[in-house]
């Protein structure tokens, strides 16, 4: 008895078949997620922001200044800035604390800010959005969107002393990723 070995060109044909069919079936989705993470990695760095730029002005007890650069980069910094009054070599509240890139890794992202114009939210010593010392209106919104269509894209509510995610394509009540 002689015992053939490997496939038939017919099997291979159709497993190649098979798997095209897969292929064309899972990158369109595999697309979809890609940007869903990159819409995700940039609003948790916004987000991020945010958050030390409150707690560094509860830390201080200080007016600490979050703004949002044209080219989607934060900077935290005092909005007065206070020269090392404890001799300790170092500034109490310096005018840059730490600047970043908001989209760092989500080159398909686009943020936009409510209200339109405004760059800047001020939290004052206990935490609170406050006024900003030059007049210009407070951040309140930030809506972070992939550049392209089947993504699905997240908003920060920045309010009173709270900044937190949620979903501007959900609408159920109860649901707490709904934006309210």
């Amino acid at each position: 008895m002689n015992r053939q070995q490997g496939f038939t060109l017919v099997e291979l044909v159709v497993t190649l078949s098979v798997l095209a069919i897969l292929l064309a079936v899972a990158v369109p989705s595999f697309r979809e997620m890609l940007l869903n993470f990159q819409v995700r990695a940039a609003a948790e760095g916004l987000n991020t922001g945010l958050q030390l730029a409150r707690a560094e002005a509860i830390r201080r007890n200080a007016n600490v200044v979050f703004t949002l650069s044209g080219n989607a980069t934060w900077t935290i910094g005092c909005q007065v800035v206070v020269a090392d009054a404890d001799s300790d070599g170092v500034d109490d509240c310096p005018e840059v604390i730490q600047n970043k890139a908001a989209t760092e890794g989500a080159v398909s992202v686009a943020v936009d800010v409510v209200p339109a114009g405004a760059t800047t939210v001020t939290f004052n010593g206990l935490g609170r959005v406050t006024f900003n010392n030059d007049g210009s209106n407070v951040m309140r919104q930030i809506d972070i969107a992939a550049t392209e269509a089947n993504a699905n894209g997240l908003r920060i509510l920045i309010r009173g002393g709270s900044v937190h995610f949620c979903d501007p394509n959900i609408s159920t009540v109860g649901d707490p990723r709904v934006c309210a």
